[in-house]
């Protein structure tokens, strides 16, 4: 025991009258090694740390990149609603622009209809009642019984139309005839035949006949209807005979 403790004991020097102790090399090598492990351990825990954090630049890069496609994309989106709101825009000026021109047609149309002359009659009820005719000479027809006389051009008086204005006008008739005979009927104009129409009743019943012109009259022209000599109409309370026309426009 008293061998080993020399023996372990630190190596002395005696120098004159110093003494000097040196260290164990044994333990400054062991505390070397602890030092190394140490450090390697904590470079590897920084190493470990350098790992995670290049993880996570990588991370943080990818998500950059998508989020600059994602940038891109919605770019082009944008770029294509705006393309699309720049057509939607021209649309709606072009409609904006035919919905005033169509206002402008309308208010135009409505200030013509409003200037231009009305006119529209018809009139029944000849002056005579049951059988008309047959004359030895024409006889000029005349309704007294106003229906509608709007610009008051028709008179019940002389049973003439007489044109208000310088335009183009729809004038027709119906007539009727009940009993055996010929019937017949013209209308004038300015006192010349502008149609004539006849037929034969050959059993007795009611016949009609109706028909229609279009005429261009001047102002002041004169339009009626007359029973020509050898023929007759017959007439009664139920408007069988009537005299119409209107302005289809001025000229």
């Amino acid at each position: 025991m008293r061998g080993e403790s020399y023996q372990n004991a630190p190596a002395t020097e005696v120098t004159g009258e110093r003494v000097t102790t040196q260290p164990d090399i044994w333990d400054e090598m062991k505390g070397l090694r602890d030092m190394v492990i140490e450090q390697r351990e904590k470079l590897r825990t920084m190493e470990g740390r350098v790992t995670t954090c290049e993880g996570e630049v990588e991370t943080q890069k990818n998500t950059v990149m998508d989020l600059r496609i994602q940038l891109m994309v919605t770019k082009a989106k944008v770029a294509e609603l705006e393309k699309d709101d720049a057509a939607l825009e021209a649309r709606l000026s072009a409609s904006e622009r035919e919905l005033t021109t169509t206002r402008n047609d309308v208010e135009e149309l409505k200030r013509q209809n409003t200037d231009r002359p009305k006119v529209a009659f018809s009139a029944a009820g000849l002056k005579d009642k049951g059988p008309i005719g047959p004359f030895n000479t024409d006889n000029n027809l005349v309704y007294t019984k106003v229906i509608t006389n709007i610009g008051k051009a028709y008179s019940p008086i002389t049973g003439a139309f007489t044109a208000p204005v310088r335009g183009v006008y729809y004038i027709r008739f119906t007539a009727a005839q009940y009993g055996l005979g010929y019937m017949g009927i013209s209308m004038l104009k300015n006192g010349q035949a502008t149609m004539s129409n006849y037929h034969y009743n050959s059993h007795g019943y009611w016949i009609h006949l109706s028909n229609g012109v279009i005429l261009e009259l001047e102002e002041g022209d004169v339009v009626y209807m007359r029973l020509p000599a050898s023929y007759r109409l017959y007439d009664n309370s139920y408007n069988q005979n009537i005299f119409s026309g209107f302005l289809l426009f001025t000229v």
